[in-house]
């Protein structure tokens, strides 16, 4: 026992769980601070960047429920790269997202921050490097006019269609004009691309699973609205061409002060859910990223313990439960078809008792699992 237990024992006071610390409160640390200043570049400064921070988090107060961990690894990264979070510029973003964390034994809701690049950003980073004088990206419709050819006659041609209906969304493409003459380089995505890229998003495949799991139609209802609301529902031109940017920024030419290669490295595994931002606290792990090529480290995901099926459910600990055909089960009162059959039924429709799985104790379902009466160990 501590001193301090000791003393509240001894006196008979209550003592208090330390107060936990506010996202702002980190901030304003030295330690923080010194981090957001070491990797700063010229394009982003250390007072600046705090400013913004402390802007998000207000205007964005679930930043200050996230593991704070997440929200100083995802500031650290915005200040390398010099890309301002959260704000009108649109060029990266702090972003609260909740997940299931398996915590103390138990399935947990977390919120953890993400961070994003859009857009803007990696235009934004193109315009800084010297080896590039121009880049675009587009989205391409059915009924806009597009044409490109590959080879010793190689062309892009872009017409968007500005009256009518421009139909359901085909592509996208990205376009570059090298500087000093250099010549020009194209990154074009048809939609089955564009669509693998959208699966591997983390957010959008959670809430795929959400309205697929919906029980009933309100909950169906509140998954679909919340997928209307997510970036590749609700701004799907915008993220089909943030997709061709950031596949053609692994093929153009850079120079060694260029952050377009380590920026789409690092959106990729964010938008995948796997980008620990907790290492990112970092200043050494941010630099090595930024300025050396290091990869971004992943998130270690420990696996939960495997699920209690439906046949060892109920049986005494340590006891193997006998199966038909194997050697350990009993050679007589084999269970009929009809038997097996119901007790599957029951086994998948197991009741909720007090709050705690029970199986069920038919008959049956003993007889299939191979239990003898008095094995039961139920609620």
């Amino acid at each position: 026992m501590s001193t301090d237990r000791l003393r509240a024992a001894a006196t008979g006071a209550v003592q208090t769980a330390p107060k936990q610390r506010h996202i702002l409160d980190y901030l304003e640390m030295h330690q923080v601070k010194a981090g957001i200043a070491a990797v700063a570049g010229k394009f982003l400064t250390p007072d600046r960047m705090l400013t913004l921070c402390v802007n998000a988090v207000k205007k964005t107060p679930k930043l200050a429920l996230c593991d704070p961990k997440s929200v100083l690894g995802a500031m650290m990264t915005s200040s390398a790269l010099g890309l301002e979070p959260n704000t009108v510029q649109q060029q990266a973003f702090l972003i609260p997202y909740k997940t299931r964390g398996f915590i103390d034994g138990k399935w947990q809701d977390v919120l953890e921050c993400q961070f994003q690049i859009g857009a803007r950003g990696f235009v934004t980073l193109a315009y800084r490097s010297p080896v590039i004088s121009r880049l675009e990206a587009h989205a391409v419709h059915e009924h806009d006019t597009f044409r490109n050819v590959v080879g010793s006659k190689s062309f892009l041609e872009y017409e968007k269609k500005l009256l009518g209906d421009r139909g359901p969304l085909v592509g996208a493409f990205s376009y570059a004009l090298l500087a000093d003459g250099r010549g020009e380089t194209a990154c074009v995505l048809p939609l089955d691309e564009i669509e693998k890229i959208r699966a591997r998003s983390e957010t959008y495949r959670a809430l795929m699973r959400e309205l697929e799991q919906a029980q009933s139609p309100a909950d169906k209802q509140k998954a679909e609205r919340k997928l209307l609301d997510t970036p590749w529902i609700m701004w799907a031109d915008d993220m089909a061409s943030k997709s061709a940017l950031k596949k053609h920024a692994k093929q153009l030419p850079v120079a060694s002060s260029d952050l377009l290669l380590a920026a789409a490295d690092v959106d990729d595994r964010s938008d995948a859910g796997v980008l620990d931002l907790g290492s990112m606290t970092d200043p050494e792990t941010v630099r090595a990223i930024v300025q050396d090529g290091a990869e971004p480290p992943m998130i270690e995901r420990s696996d939960p313990p495997p699920p209690v099926s439906s046949e060892t459910f109920g049986t005494r600990e340590g006891a193997p439960v006998p199966r038909e055909g194997d050697s350990g089960a009993p050679a007589a009162g084999k269970t009929p078809a009809r038997g097996r059959r119901a007790a599957r039924r029951c086994a998948s429709r197991r009741r909720r008792s007090r709050g705690r799985e029970s199986a069920c104790r038919s008959a049956p379902c003993r007889r299939a699992a191979g239990r003898a009466p008095g094995s039961w160990r139920g609620w």
